[in-house]
């Protein structure tokens, strides 16, 4: 039987049992948990919470890696989310957003319940809160990314400037870091890259996440 609380953290990130992050005044929960923690027996008991679609669209993801990306993400959703609610994870539903955001089905007394998942390289982050809308991204590090063009055409006015005026082996995680809490407010929203430029929903916390060296994270809250 898996246990999704084991609070293990080996040096290697790619190992890492799911654990809870401890931030100091963090609003919501945040897990991560990452790819190397799949063996064959746990891969089976995620394999057995997911729906019949969720199987199908696990089939479509060609390469490996991502077939684990999608099974540890969905499965730990369904564990944490169960337990959380004191339902069978296997018999949760769900259903998408405009723009691809899940969220919980047919709880009519718990849907106020609100999460949120982000996955790259081989590190997975579930966040999730009570009430209030969530959204958490991580990053890997890519040395070699032309980060430039990217901040130029979707960051906030005076970021590019000021991230060329760190010093050059800092550029890339700051921007890494500011990309991160645009990605978590947006998810939050849940509007997408198409809302970039809009002002911030009233209310919005950006947290910043303490992870793995070689990654960077953020959790939005409204």
């Amino acid at each position: 039987m898996i246990d999704p609380g084991n609070p293990t953290a080996p040096s290697d990130p790619e190992q890492a049992a799911p654990r809870r992050l401890e931030h100091p005044g963090l609003p919501a929960t945040v897990w991560l948990a990452g790819l190397g923690w799949l063996t064959p027996q746990r891969r089976e008991e995620l394999l057995a919470l997911l729906s019949s679609e969720e199987q199908q669209r696990l089939q479509r993801w060609r390469l490996p890696a991502d077939q684990d990306r999608f099974l540890l993400g969905r499965g730990l959703l369904r564990l944490r989310l169960g337990q959380a609610l004191g339902l069978d994870p296997a018999r949760l539903r769900f259903r998408l957003g405009p723009q691809g955001k899940p969220a919980l089905e047919g709880l009519e007394s718990q849907d106020t319940l609100q999460f949120n998942l982000a996955h790259s390289g081989a590190l997975m982050l579930l966040a999730f809160h009570p009430e209030r809308p969530v959204g958490v991204d991580v990053e890997q590090h890519r040395p070699g990314l032309n980060w430039q063009p990217i901040a130029r055409r979707h960051l906030p006015n005076g970021c590019l400037e000021a991230l060329e005026a760190l010093p050059p082996e800092e550029q890339l995680s700051g921007f890494l870091q500011h990309w991160c809490r645009l990605e978590a407010s947006l998810k939050a929203t849940g509007l997408g890259l198409a809302a970039v430029g809009a002002p911030p929903p009233p209310g919005l916390e950006l947290h910043d996440l303490h992870l793995p060296e070689g990654y960077a994270g953020s959790l939005a809250v409204i």
